[in-house]
């Protein structure tokens, strides 16, 4: 077997595979237990997919990579607290934002100064938040697979998008994502009950714009890449105006994907043919 078979199986499948299994397990308790236990375990199969990539995990995270893990811990952990009144679930979903924003930024934080980077991480940081309200209010008007499959969609392309910027390592970090969400959307398919909407919204949401975040500062990619990458989250946003699609979940979430993959893919070509053959 090749060896990058092998360390995509034993990063991305296996995490992601236990998580649905889990998840489908933890599906018969009611919220916000549910919430918070699956939440739990889909931080701790992303965690354990990065460390079989990047082989550690240190607290404070020395570098980029474990950042990932311990945001997606961090983002667990605001699960799991469940701030009831709408003000302090705001604020604290605030203070989140910002506090893995500045773990994953903190390794190159001497090199950020000036006006321009401090408009690029505030504009990070309300998209950031943006999407993380996007994807709340959908949760009233679209099925949960297509809560997942579209920004699987989005992942999905920036996981190609760094790869063409040269980080493997970063682009694999979202593939681990991508292939979980997958594991998820696919019990999601078949059990919607079992899945709890609340469990996987940072990681949809927020997450996904940490990596932009991330590719932005690290890789130097414009961020006007970024906000397109995002295109899905804002047809999430505009759902309830786009009448003829059906509210079926299948072809609600095919539908929806196709519609914001087709542009996407198209991006993604226009930047393959600058970037040429992948080595």
């Amino acid at each position: 077997m090749s060896p990058l078979v092998a360390l995509f199986l034993n990063s991305a499948v296996v995490p992601a595979v236990i998580t649905a299994i889990v998840f489908f397990l933890l599906g018969g308790l009611s919220d916000p237990l549910r919430a918070r236990l699956q939440s739990l375990i889909f931080a701790l199969g992303f965690a354990y997919g990065s460390y079989v990539l990047v082989g550690r995990l240190n607290f404070p995270p020395s570098d980029v990579s474990e950042a990932f893990s311990v945001a997606a811990l961090a983002l667990a952990a605001f699960v799991i607290l469940s701030p009831r009144p709408v003000g302090a679930r705001y604020l604290i979903r605030a203070v989140f934002v910002l506090a893995i924003g500045a773990m994953a930024l903190w390794p190159i934080h001497e090199s950020l100064h000036g006006t321009v980077h401090l408009r690029n991480m505030l504009a990070f940081f309300f998209l950031g938040l943006g999407t993380w309200s996007i994807l709340e209010q959908a949760t009233q008007r679209v099925q949960s697979l297509t809560l997942l499959a579209l920004p699987l969609v989005a992942a999905t392309a920036l996981s190609f998008l760094l790869l063409f910027k040269g980080s493997a390592s970063m682009s694999q970090q979202v593939s681990v994502l991508c292939t979980m969400l997958g594991a998820v959307a696919s019990i999601a398919l078949v059990f919607p009950r079992r899945v709890s909407m609340a469990s996987f919204l940072p990681f949809v949401s927020v997450f996904v714009v940490l990596f932009m975040t991330a590719g932005h500062f690290y890789l130097d990619i414009n961020p006007w890449h970024m906000i397109y990458i995002s295109l899905p989250f804002g047809i999430l946003w505009v759902r309830g105006w786009i009448p003829f699609i059906p509210r079926r979940p299948l072809p609600e979430a095919l539908l929806l994907s196709i519609i914001s993959a087709i542009p996407l893919g198209y991006f993604l070509w226009t930047i393959y043919q600058v970037t040429g053959p992948l080595e």
